[in-house]
């Protein structure tokens, strides 16, 4: 009816609107560090809890386009300023500089040999997977 209207809400700007999308994204990221955390703890194994969590994200994101969704809210302001996540860490070898020096070459052969391996790695996934697409 034209004379009896409702009053609409106002309009939502810029991160108002969000916060319940970002919050249930950082909860859900945190869960994932936390249940990343905890099977870390259990089982002894030899790697960051945050990484075995980041592992789950990807595996449950592929399985069901829901989390990975739920999770960008959070995400996307986290990877608009990754640069200020390197900030403690350049601190620190800063602070530990004389460490690094003393330790230099087994430093250097770890880092060109992970890059060397992995680029050996990636080659050989690469030319595999044309050799299967030429033989498809």
């Amino acid at each position: 009816m034209p004379g009896n209207s409702t009053p609409q809400p106002a309009p939502v700007h810029g991160w108002a609107g969000h916060v319940p999308a970002v919050l249930a994204g950082l909860a859900l990221l945190l869960g994932l560090q936390l249940a990343g955390t905890l099977l870390v703890d259990l089982t002894g194994l030899p790697v960051p809890g945050a990484v075995v969590g980041l592992a789950a994200l990807l595996v449950l994101g592929a399985r069901w386009r829901g989390v990975a969704v739920r999770a960008e809210p959070a995400g996307a302001p986290l990877l608009k300023h990754l640069q200020l996540l390197f900030v403690p860490p350049g601190v620190g070898a800063l602070t530990q500089l004389s460490t690094l020096v003393q330790n230099a070459g087994p430093l250097l052969l770890a880092v060109v040999g992970s890059f060397a391996a992995g680029l050996v790695v990636a080659g050989t996934v690469l030319q595999a997977l044309l050799r299967r697409r030429a033989s498809a």
